[in-house]
This record gives C-alpha cells, structure tokens and sequence, in this order.
C-alpha cells in the first residue's frame, strides 16, 4: 500500500546506493523540525537534544546533496528542495501509518476483536440490544468502545485505530473513503421539566418553546447538534442556547433543575431521569442512527456486525 516517494529515486546521485542510508527517524526529525522551523522546539517534541537533530538533519542533507533549511541567527527556514521534501515525508509517514494501522484492523478481526467509535447518546436505544445478541451469537468475539465525537471518529476512522463507528445523521459523501449504512430511524423530541405547563400536552411544537432556553450537545463537539439547530432555524425558530454541553445525561441534569428545555433524540427517554418529561415534536426532526467505516475490503467478522447492527 506504500508507494516509494520520488526523492527516493532522484537521477544524478553519486552515490546510487545513497538512499538506502535514510531512515524513517531521519525523516522523522526532518518533519517535525520542518513544521516547527525550530530546533529547540523540535528536539523537545521528540524528546530529544538538539544536537543529535542538528547531526541527523546534517547526514540527511549530505545524502541528498542538497541544503533543506537555511539557517541564520535569527531563524530557520526550508529551502525550495526542503518544501518538496517535506511534502513527501507527509505523504510517505501518513501513508505508512495508515497501512501499519491497517495490518493492526486485520490482525484485530483474526482475533475476533471490534474496535467502536461511538456517541454518547447512541449507547441509549436498539445500539446495545443489538451487540448483544451479536455477542451471543458470536461468543468469541469482543470488542471495546471508544466513546469519540463525531469528528473524531472520522479521524479514527481514517487512522485505522477505530474499525466500526456509531453516528448520527451523517451526511453521505462527506468524506470520500468511509461509507455509511442507516442502522435505526430516531427523531428528535423534546426534555423539560416535570411542572411545565407543555406537560398536559402530548405534543408540542417548536413555536411554543421559541421563548425558551435551550440546552444543546456541544456545536464543536457534535454535529448532530448543529443540525438539530439548523433544522429550528429553517422551520422558523430561532432557539436561544444558554448552555452547551458534551453529553445528554448533563443536559438532562440541567433540565431537572429548570435551566430550560433540550431538544434531544428519543431514544434519550430511557434514561429516565428524575424531574425530565419527554414530550413528542410536532415538526419531524431526524436523528438517525448509521454505522460507518472505511472503505476497504470487510473482513467477515465486521460484515456480520453491520449485519446485525442492522436487524
């Protein structure tokens, strides 16, 4: 999955076995001090002096046969042959880490081992159900959880350090490689305290809470969020948000203490929270539930869990 990059074949060398002398900790230390353009600040972000930096980048010049910084008393930069270079080091170490984390996926699923990325509020619903009769259908396999915002999961997703990711209301195609399969409809209702007049009502609409503080999941943290808040503003409402918080159980807290009202998925409900009313919406808002995860060719055992992540 490695393709070699091109400065490692550069015509003219008088040395022709010369590359093979480049190590990936020589290129390494060429990538952090690139970024830094600091030789201090380097050598401590790879917990180093700076005099074996200074050797390493040195032999690395020398091999190439060409400069990569100019250095001054003042400050360090790259040269035009040190931006190339450094472009190439991005893309061989990002490649590299990606395949060695690769190889770790599949030694993960030859040990009947998932790893999930989820949120929060996912781990209320038919998601765990679900894992379970997994589970006890497939008494080998294990897995772990890694509760991860949703950008965060992309990134893990992309790192190989997550196989499998619970989401919600993901937009396909957002990113080009990860793919994505619908697992449950959920909609949006909304949490507020038990001696709110809206309790006599079994449904409310957005309208009646426009005057009402909202508690909302983090927009930084969730974009489920957001969407949620997107969808308010194109049905007409504008919710003033007077507190943002990472997880449901929080907002749900501050809900039972009559900081105002949240607008949270459904399945939230089963929480059961002391003082917390949840009441249905009269405006459709989704908060789906999708499985995504990179795409490459499924072992067996994470097609048999989507499978039954579906069901």
């Amino acid at each position: 999955m490695i393709s070699p990059p091109s400065f490692f074949s550069v015509p003219g060398m008088l040395d022709p076995q010369a590359n093979s002398r480049v190590r990936f900790r020589m290129l390494r230390y060429f990538q952090v001090l690139a970024d830094e353009l600091h030789f201090g600040r380097a050598a401590l972000l790879l917990n180093i002096s700076q005099p074996p930096l200074s050797m390493q980048i040195k032999e690395l010049e020398e091999i190439l046969g060409v400069a990569l910084f100019e250095r001054s008393s003042r400050k360090v930069a790259l040269t035009h042959a040190g931006k190339v270079l450094k472009a190439e080091v991005d893309r061989l170490l990002s490649a590299t880490e990606q395949s060695l984390n690769y190889v770790r996926q599949i030694g993960r699923s030859e040990k009947q081992h998932i790893n999930i990325g989820v949120i929060g509020s996912a781990m209320w619903g038919p998601l765990l159900t679900r894992m379970k009769a997994f589970r006890e259908a497939n008494p080998d396999v294990n897995w772990t959880l890694h509760e991860l915002g949703q950008q965060e999961q992309t990134e893990a997703l992309r790192a190989r350090t997550i196989d499998i990711a619970i989401n919600r209301n993901v937009i396909p195609h957002v990113e080009a490689k990860i793919r994505c399969l619908l697992i449950a409809r959920e909609a949006v209702c909304v949490a507020v305290h038990e001696s709110d007049p809206l309790c006599r009502r079994t449904t409310v609409s957005l309208k009646d809470l426009a005057e009402r503080a909202f508690i909302s999941l983090s927009f930084t943290h969730s974009d489920f969020a957001r969407q949620v808040y997107d969808n308010c503003l194109s049905l007409g409402i504008s919710p003033l948000v007077t507190h943002q918080v990472f997880e449901p159980q929080t907002a749900l807290a501050l809900v039972s203490t009559g900081n105002g009202v949240s607008l949270l998925p459904e399945s939230c409900a089963l929480i059961h929270w002391p003082g917390v009313v949840f009441l249905k919406l009269a405006e459709t808002i989704p908060a789906d539930l999708y499985a995504l995860w990179y795409d490459e060719p499924l072992p067996d055992l994470f097609t048999r869990f989507l499978h039954a992540l579906r069901d």
